[in-house]
């Protein structure tokens, strides 16, 4: 796998994926205190300034290790920052990645995340040579299942007791893209 870029921008029909800027720190506001969002993604579960920013910090630094590559999700007619896609458990030489993503709710529903998440996995296929992307979402999620499947994502069943959050092993329903 190549390394990481220092600097991304993707833009598609519907989306701009970009690096986290120090402004976009107000974006995590609406999704501070959303129990999914916050129970498996490393987005604070309070609000401050300080928090928002060391998140953004947090994304740049994981992206320097090359362990994870994290672009805010803006839309075409919309400098804001309106949600969150990336690849994670990127390893030297590895050929597989797990993508996560969020939206603020104002966003949600317009089909944004999954603009977002196609124009990822095709940047990582084509870029890092990622020959299968997992999705791990829980079962009881439909939206996030929607994307996967609009996506073209094929399910592979429910992993039991996969993914540790709020002290406590989770059952997670994986979709993978292959290339």
């Amino acid at each position: 796998m190549d390394a990481l870029p220092d600097e991304l921008r993707l833009e598609g029909d519907r989306v701009i994926l970009r690096d986290w800027r120090d402004e976009d720190a107000p974006a995590l506001a609406p999704v501070c205190g959303e129990w999914d969002v916050c129970s498996f993604t490393s987005v604070p579960w309070s609000y401050s300034e300080a928090e928002a920013l060391a998140w953004v910090e947090r994304q740049r630094e994981k992206r320097a290790a090359g362990t994870v590559l994290a672009l805010a999700i803006q839309g075409r007619d919309d400098e804001r920052a309106l949600g969150n896609v990336n690849l994670a458990r990127l390893d030297e030489g590895a050929r597989e990645a797990a993508i996560g993503y969020w939206l603020v709710p104002e966003a949600r529903g317009r089909g944004l995340v999954t603009a977002a998440a196609s124009l990822l996995i095709d940047w990582g296929s084509a870029n890092l040579e990622l020959e299968r992307i997992e999705f791990a979402i829980l079962p009881e999620n439909l939206a996030s299942q929607h994307v996967a499947e609009r996506i073209g994502a094929t399910p592979e069943g429910v992993r039991e007791r996969s993914h540790e959050a709020e002290g406590r092993l989770w059952d997670m329903a994986i979709w993978t893209v292959s290339r």
